[in-house]
């Protein structure tokens, strides 16, 4: 069997890491709490039945759907065999045996009625023993390894009921699968890596169907933060003797209906999806071809687009990076990561490039470029060098467009979900819009679960309200930016950070007067430090919610931005237009969130621990701004309102909590400043 060319996913940043926007408002129970509300909040209104959703994992050749067919039918019909086999085996361990055992009472309906109390604890060693039956059929015999027949991998259990590394939350999955090269593999791994997870899965009691779905969202979105080459993900829940086949795309989690196993029909259909994933190409996996882990140079290899201003070729470039700067740690939106990244593997450790790989919505068919990230930036550069303007200072693409598979599809929503995606439109004939009125970038994502997220569940909507679809349309693209910075918490001094803040301000304004582009998303992961003949200066990042303005320099109202940084206008997604001003709103909020939490990473991390200590000792406190994070968003804009009320309300919610000394002394004069020019009232 051949060796599976996607390798391990390691990196160091963990989901909710300092390259998140908001991480500080809470302790770890708080945020655990917070995020299983959003779990269940997410499951109501993004989850979506597609009977034949496991369809999308099978094979796209035809002799290899033929040899699927025959391999799940050999298994499915002969499965009692193949488990009495397996367990009669001396070479088998005696867990292994009990876990068969317990795998015959599961499938005959037994399992229920003799641990009805803690189900959970048994149903997944049994799942676990059919997963690797099924591997240990699919191994090839000696003579046959390398025949055309032989499937890519096979699937491996991990132990059930243990804690994965790489998550922020310390907690417990049922289980988990992962793949590896045959069923003996070295590779073979006791404890679960959330790195290394293909999928989830979740057991439950018959009628915990809802929590299953909560708990699954819940650590897929933990597979996401720890996999950089991530599009989609697989996941699996079991409720007593029904399994469901759950597939996560960028703005829905769809779901098939029930397989019972204890029928010939139910157990069927599962194995003929766990088959299915052992014979389909990578990206059906959910993987990113154009993005894999090189285990003997330890970086990570990424083809990007080779588009330039210059030139429209399309022929990828390769670029080599270390490390992910910044994380995609949630289930649902654009999925924007980041990289340092060179076109030299020898100077990966002297990175000159910037890889940003973001899903943004797109408009299917069309030719439209106006929220096309690398034609925006194209056309800016352009503008301000026609203008006279030196660009050291702006970021540039130097090269980009949208990522392929096989070489010529582009891979966005419909490559996704191909084998169904009709089914789906016709099941539904509105689901949402991509542009409804409580659009965010998880979606169309109502407005109680859009509050208290970070960076990659931004609003950002598309300028189209006619438009409706059930699953919205997104492209995959990719872009290398220069010149790299670094981000705001790796400034050593609030000086250095009002320095940075001026530049991209001033950035802003040009960007916006010279060449007609509001940028909409100001906020602590969009500014970044530079170096330039010695002295920190500011960029101005992520122009995917910018749009092109009028003479009037004001926009149709539509909510866009990070929770915490936007305006109270744009949080109530009112009637009156957007401009300018909601962005220098969303630069106040900045200072002030950085004024309490700190600037450097250092401060920041202090800070946290404070945070923890005080809530541990007081289950009521909540730390300042806390409103800011999480809510809804009126509820986070009555917030801020009430936080700006007047001079005095500002000072004692905001202000006085700014952490001491000199320097932040003035980042609080600059915040009040900023709010009297704002306010007329002050």
């Amino acid at each position: 069997m051949s060796q599976p060319s996607v390798d391990s996913t390691p990196q160091k940043k963990r989901s909710g890491s300092r390259s998140s926007a908001t991480n500080f408002a809470s302790d770890c129970t708080d945020q655990r709490s917070s995020r299983m509300d959003d779990a269940r909040k997410e499951r109501e209104y993004r989850r979506f039945y597609c009977d034949d959703i496991a369809r999308c994992a099978l094979p796209k050749n035809s002799t290899l759907r033929d040899l699927v067919d025959k391999r799940a039918t050999d298994i499915s019909s002969n499965l009692e065999a193949i488990l009495k086999k397996r367990s009669q085996d001396p070479a088998t361990p005696a867990l292994m045996r009990q876990a068969i055992n317990k795998c015959c009472e599961w499938l005959r309906g037994e399992l229920i009625s003799k641990n009805s109390s803690r189900y959970e604890k048994v149903i997944y060693p049994a799942h676990a023993a059919l997963i690797r039956c099924i591997a240990d059929h699919l191994d090839p015999e000696p003579a046959a390894a390398g025949s055309t027949d032989e499937a890519k991998r096979v699937l491996l259990p991990y132990a059930s009921d243990l804690k994965p590394t790489g998550s922020d939350e310390r907690i417990r999955i049922d289980g988990a699968l992962h793949s590896c090269a045959n069923a003996s593999s070295s590779d073979n791994k006791l404890r679960p890596e959330y790195r290394d997870i293909v999928l989830v899965a979740e057991a439950k009691w018959y009628r915990e169907q809802d929590e299953a779905y909560a708990q699954l969202i819940r650590y897929t979105r933990q597979v996401y933060a720890n996999q950089p080459n991530r599009r989609f993900a697989w996941g699996v829940t079991i409720c007593a003797t029904l399994v469901r086949v759950v597939l996560f795309e960028n703005d829905r989690m769809v779901s098939s209906k029930d397989m019972d196993v204890t029928t010939s029909t139910g157990i069927a259909a599962y194995v003929k999806f766990i088959v299915s994933l052992c014979y389909c190409e990578e990206h059906q996996l959910g993987y990113d071809p154009s993005m894999t882990w090189c285990s003997e140079n330890k970086y990570w290899v990424i083809k990007c687009p080779g588009r330039t201003p210059d030139d429209d070729d399309e022929q990828p470039v390769t670029y080599y990076a270390r490390d992910l700067v910044f994380v995609a740690d949630h289930l649902f939106g654009r999925h924007t990561r980041g990289f340092y990244a060179s076109d030299d593997p020898d100077l990966v450790d002297q990175p000159d490039t910037f890889i940003k790989d973001a899903w943004p919505h797109a408009e299917r068919g069309s030719e439209d470029t106006s929220r096309d990230e690398l034609a925006i930036l194209q056309d800016i550069v352009q503008q301000l060098k026609n203008h006279g303007i030196d660009t050291t200072d702006y970021v540039r693409p130097v090269r980009g467009g949208t990522v392929k598979l096989d070489g010529d599809h582009d891979d966005d929503t419909d490559i996704v979900l191909d084998p169904v995606v009709g089914d789906i439109e016709a099941a539904s004939p509105r689901m949402g819009t991509i542009a409804e009125d409580d659009e965010t970038d998880a979606g169309t994502l109502p407005m109680e679960l859009a509050a208290g997220r970070g960076k990659d569940d931004e609003a950002c909507a598309i300028d189209d309200s006619s438009r409706v679809e059930v699953i919205p349309y997104r492209v995959h693209r990719r872009l290398a930016l220069q010149p790299i910075g670094k981000p705001l918490y790796a400034l050593s001094s609030p000086y250095e950070l009002i320095i940075v803040l001026a530049d991209a301000m001033l950035a802003h304004s040009k960007i916006l007067n010279l060449c007609g582009y509001l940028h909409r998303d100001i906020s602590t992961n969009n500014i970044l430090a530079i170096e330039v003949d010695g002295r920190v200066r500011g960029v101005l990042i992520d122009f995917d919610c910018a749009i092109k303005v009028g003479s009037q320099r004001r926009v149709r109202a539509e909510r866009t931005g990070t929770p915490p940084f936007m305006s109270i206008n744009n949080l109530r997604n009112s009637s009156v237009e957007r401009s300018e001003l909601d962005d220098w709103e969303s630069l106040l909020y900045v200072v002030c969130w950085l004024g309490v939490y700190g600037v450097s990473e250092e401060e920041q991390s202090s800070y946290q621990a404070d945070i923890e200590k005080k809530c541990r000792t007081d289950k009521n406190y909540k730390p300042p701004l806390y409103k800011w994070e999480y809510g809804t968003f009126e509820e986070v804009a009555d917030s801020k309102a009430r936080s700006l009320e007047d001079v005095g309300t500002f000072t004692s919610s905001v202000l006085d909590h700014f952490k001491e000394g000199p320097e932040y002394k003035e980042l609080s004069d600059l915040a009040l400043t900023l709010t009297r020019l704002m306010h007329c009232k002050y």
